[in-house]
């Protein structure tokens, strides 16, 4: 049985994660019933008034790492991202990233590419010697191999990426996905859709 905490149980239950890719897509996520975002932009300029807002909306925010300008993904970076943003979690790639968040008690989800065999094989080892709090496998649209990781893992998986139909977030689901990140904001109304993906 998958341990997790509050926020991430509560990804389990709405299923659905809002990935944010520009400042517009802020206010379109406010009006849903969603509660954690993946925000995908900003700078270190911008950063704190995005985290600020959403945080004033009691939503949950991981920041994808490697996509914030200006700031250093060291500890110090990590630990700004943590006491000064206020950020809940961080999304990345990288090790050395995971290691930092986690110290900094912040929650972590390590992004995998699903590019070939290796890759797969060397970020689960990955996942195994950094224990994030969730991976998120991208992209999303390979549901035999969502649902062999899901069964190999004990980390709750997210699916992103090429995410596009309503069909797409069942199948990510059906497969074993724990909840599913989209971009797309007319996917983002989990309430107009709970009867479907229940």
């Amino acid at each position: 049985m998958i341990q997790v905490n509050d926020a991430i149980a509560r990804i389990g239950q709405e299923r659905m994660i809002a990935s944010i890719k520009s400042p517009k897509q802020i206010e379109a996520f406010l009006r849903t019933d969603v509660t954690t975002t993946f925000l995908m932009m900003g700078t270190l300029s911008t950063l704190d008034r995005y985290v600020a807002h959403l945080k004033r909306e009691n939503r949950t925010v991981f920041l994808h790492a490697e996509r914030i300008n200006g700031i250093s993904l060291d500890r110090d970076g990590i630990d700004y991202l943590a006491k000064r943003v206020g950020a809940d979690g961080i999304v990345t790639t990288k090790a050395s990233v995971l290691q930092h968040a986690k110290r900094a008690g912040l929650l972590t989800v390590q992004r995998l590419f699903l590019v070939d065999s290796d890759a797969v094989t060397s970020g689960l080892k990955l996942a195994e010697a950094q224990q994030p709090d969730a991976i998120e496998l991208m992209p999303g649209l390979i549901p035999s191999v969502v649902e062999k990781i899901s069964r190999e893992v004990s980390f709750p998986i997210v699916t992103g990426g090429m995410i596009r139909q309503p069909i797409d977030v069942h199948r990510a689901l059906d497969h074993g996905a724990f909840a599913v990140s989209t971009g797309d904001e007319r996917l983002w109304h989990v309430q107009s859709q709970k009867e479907e993906l229940a």
